[in-house]
């Protein structure tokens, strides 16, 4: 399904998916580009050989996992990421520290580290960038983890299948290279500390066709246990239920975690916002002529993100109409919003949150009631069904936008959707379902009046192929 095309330099070389093109760019090529950034979790990407571990060494690679085990008691590595106020890079944004501090007060301390995916295909491209193009990066990461918990002995990382061959092959050079080095292993540095990483390819996530379900990466444990196993345990929310404790997040927390501990707490603070320190990959996509990964402090604007990939000259294929922020669960927001930082919770009332780092850009050929139902028919696809909001509700809310984009929609439609998604939000059990009514209510609130058109049968974009203009219609029908 995806072409693998080297491009001359060592990251990431530049694949194609179906859909968008995301490019992975080489250092020497678009110097502008890269400079613009504020890249430090990339930083690696595409200058440092990837599958050279001494290149990775000389770069202040294992210097963090080094200063750990050597010269810090596993409370000390957690009181730094906590003054860092380090969060994870997922939809929820919790602070890192603490929830290491809570596994450190659990009776049984976890057994596995696990670093697993936690999106769809915008998430794809941050993470399979980083597993391609900095792989020594995440098992420094994933190390300094287990010793900050003390003492995990085991990891796992898990990769879709959809990532084969690279991501696969450099990750399991790096994992061979840093055994060698006795950074993975027994006695890591000749210090009483075991610690070792497993890749496993994912499980129960690529049974359908990406085309199809672009947006489904699986409950992480599906990719721990066999199927018959996973059946047994309905809440993997609750460590309690779960066959074995687990400490899970995504190849981006990771990352950040050898940094901080490098540059210091009051450096990584220095980057971001008040409440968010850092920095964040942002993937753009949409209607543009350049979508692409950008790193930049967390804070930062949409039009300073736009800035940064474009330079001056506008990309954009059109006026900026509206925007989603956060992938499909994200809020879509008019194009006027561009100048608000982009964080983890300034205006979560609003769903205005960073989620995902998925930002995709529309213009005014683009149909916002179409595409709300393309982001509902997504989140429908990975709902549990476990509760009824998103067991029936969710679905609900998917008829109602279907029938608004064929023309069939009915007085009261609108009212139903802000009823069944205020309710989804306050009774769903998970943050997933909590959030998955974001784009129906964000969407409601500021572009209400398409909506109403297609109330009307007419698409003011004219993207909906079903609500023809007026007189076609009567021609049709006359016909």
């Amino acid at each position: 399904m995806e072409k693998i095309e080297k491009i001359g330099g060592y990251a990431t070389d530049c694949y194609l998916n179906e859909g968008p093109a995301i490019r992975l760019m080489e250092a020497n090529q678009y110097q502008e580009f890269i400079s613009r950034q504020r890249r430090e979790v990339m930083k690696n990407c595409g200058t440092v050989n990837p599958e050279d571990i001494d290149a990775y060494i000389q770069n202040g690679g294992f210097n963090a996992l080094e200063m750990a085990v050597t010269a810090m008691p596993p409370e000390k590595v957690v009181e730094q990421i906590k003054a860092a106020e380090l969060r994870d890079r997922s939809s929820e944004g919790r602070y890192t520290g603490q929830d290491w501090e809570a596994y450190g007060r659990v009776q049984h301390l976890p057994h596995y580290v696990v670093s697993t995916r936690m999106g769809g295909y915008s998430e794809a491209w941050m993470e399979r960038t980083l597993l391609e193009g900095n792989p020594f990066a995440l098992i420094e990461g994933m190390a300094i983890t287990a010793y900050a918990l003390g003492g995990v002995g085991k990891g796992i990382i898990y990769i879709p299948s959809a990532y084969k061959p690279l991501a696969f092959r450099r990750m399991n050079r790096a994992v061979n290279a840093a055994r060698a080095r006795r950074y993975l292993g027994l006695n890591i540095l000749a210090m009483p500390f075991n610690f070792d990483i497993e890749i496993r390819e994912a499980t129960g996530e690529d049974h359908l066709p990406k085309e199809q379900n672009p947006f489904i990466c699986g409950e992480c444990a599906r990719s721990l246990f066999n199927l018959e196993e996973t059946m047994k345990y309905a809440n993997f929310k609750n460590l309690e239920a779960w066959p074995k404790p687990f400490y899970v997040n995504n190849v981006e927390t990771y990352m950040n975690i050898p940094l901080i501990l490098n540059k210091g707490a009051d450096f990584f603070a220095s980057l971001g916002s008040k409440n968010a320190p850092g920095t964040k990959i942002f993937a753009l996509t949409g209607k543009t002529s350049h979508p692409c990964l950008v790193e930049a402090p967390i804070g930062s604007t949409l039009a300073d993100l736009l800035k940064t990939a474009d330079g001056e000259i506008s990309r954009m294929q059109g006026e900026l109409k509206a925007f989603q922020v956060g992938g499909p669960s994200g809020g879509i927001f008019p194009g006027r919003f561009q100048n608000m930082p982009i964080d983890f919770d300034s205006l979560e009332n609003i769903g205005w949150k960073i989620g995902s780092g998925h930002v995709v850009l529309l213009d005014e050929k683009v149909c916002i009631v179409e595409m709300v139902r393309y982001s509902l028919s997504q989140l429908v696809s990975e709902s549990c069904d476990n509760c009824q909001p998103c067991g029936k509700a969710l679905k609900n809310l998917l008829a109602i936008l279907n029938r608004l984009t064929k023309g069939f929609g009915e007085a009261g439609d609108l009212e139903t959707l802000e009823v069944f998604a205020k309710r989804i939000q306050s009774q769903a059990r998970c943050p997933f379902g909590k959030t998955a009514a974001v784009p129906v209510l964000t969407s409601l609130r500021y572009f209400r009046e398409e909506f109403e058109s297609h109330l009307k049968q007419r698409c003011p974009s004219s993207f909906c192929k079903d609500l023809s203009p007026v007189s076609e219609r009567t021609l049709k029908l006359a016909a």
